[in-house]
């Protein structure tokens, strides 16, 4: 489909002049606000909406991967994402790799989804995960971004934003030198556990599936319908699912859900079929990301300070008071999940108290 190859010029000019919204003629482009690595515009032109988003040049390929993922979803009938029409990578008309797709009416979901909305969820990973390589042979789907089929990378990530972190934030106040330590604690706990497990998460041991790698809520569209779909697939690919679920019970996006919603998630999610080993992975990945994500946190704190980590397109505005006590809550439930012992966190005993965080 070749839609829309007209109205990119008018974006490149919407981008150009940092404009929220931008018309020539009978298009008009409308900046929506959301992820820092890209940059979405809504597009109205000749009766028609369209989506038109522009993504960082990174080695991620991050509007190639959507575009790959669109194309299978829609494939396969799936109906949890939008139908895409066109990938330009040439950086010509707009000075990013772009991938453009038809807009989806409806809005996002709150932090506190609905029952309705909470089952609409789950049942869009379990629609997902059913979908693995072997049926798709034709489609050039890579591995998913950040499924890196290994305990040790993730290990050297953590190690790595303590380091680059830690010390700055050792030098803040209030208790900035506790905090490190605590969180210097959490990630040699995470190596304890990574050199005793007995777990394989290699690409040959996992199997496989198409994966989101992120659950925010913000890239939710709920409609009329009743029906959940997505957007922003820039690091989708084949993946562990394990690691999907584990991300879904700790991106911070999901941090106001109740420990009962996040129990309910668990106890009613449909491992895929023979995945012996789906249990003992799960556990390795629940207390990784769980460490990660107060480092996330931090980043983002050193980042204000400092300036951009990377090359982003979007700017996330927050308070920082609020951020640093974010990063304390999300030190308070990696300790937490650290000192629970016994059972698998698949279950609800796992996750008793962690609401207050």
């Amino acid at each position: 489909m070749r839609e829309g190859r007209g109205w990119l010029r008018v974006v490149a000019a919407a981008f150009a002049a940092g404009a929220d919204t931008w018309a020539e003629g009978k298009v008009t482009v409308h900046r929506v606000r959301g992820g820092f690595n890209n940059a979405l515009y809504r597009v109205d032109a000749d009766g028609q909406r369209y989506a038109c988003k522009l993504c960082v040049a990174d080695e991620c390929r991050r509007a190639a991967r959507e575009y790959a993922a669109l194309r299978l979803l829609h494939e396969a009938g799936l109906d949890i994402a939008p139908q895409p029409l066109w990938l330009d990578e040439s950086c010509t008309i707009v000075p990013f790799p772009a991938v453009a797709y038809w807009w989806l009416p409806g809005e996002p979901l709150s932090p506190s989804p609905t029952t309705q909305q909470l089952a609409s969820l789950l049942d869009s990973f379990q629609r997902l995960h059913t979908l693995q390589p072997g049926d798709f042979e034709d489609y050039d789907i890579p591995d998913a971004w950040f499924h890196w089929f290994d305990f040790a990378p993730y290990l050297a990530e953590l190690h790595g934003f303590l380091a680059e972190h830690g010390p700055w934030l050792a030098a803040t106040a209030p208790e900035g030198r506790d905090l490190r330590d605590r969180l210097a604690r959490l990630v040699d706990g995470c190596g304890e556990v990574v050199l005793t497990a007995a777990v394989n998460p290699g690409r040959e041991s996992v199997p496989l599936r198409l994966c989101r790698v992120d659950p925010n809520l913000a890239n939710t569209v709920w409609s009329g319908d009743g029906r959940l779909r997505w957007v922003d697939w820039e690091y989708s690919g084949w993946g562990d699912p394990a690691l999907e679920l584990a991300d879904l019970r700790w991106h911070a996006a999901l941090a106001e859900l109740s420990e009962a919603q996040h129990a309910w998630l668990r106890d009613n999610y449909r491992q895929p079929a023979g995945d012996h080993a789906f249990e003992e992975r799960l556990v390795v990945w629940d207390r990784l990301l769980a460490t990660r994500w107060p480092f996330l946190i931090l980043r983002w704190l050193w980042s204000e300070h400092h300036g951009p980590d990377r090359v982003r397109l979007t700017r996330l505005v927050a308070d920082p008071a609020e951020m640093r006590a974010r990063l304390v809550r999300f030190i308070e439930r990696a300790e937490y999940l650290a000192s629970s012992a016994g059972p698998s966190t698949r279950g609800r005993k796992s996750f008793v108290t962690l609401t207050k965080f």
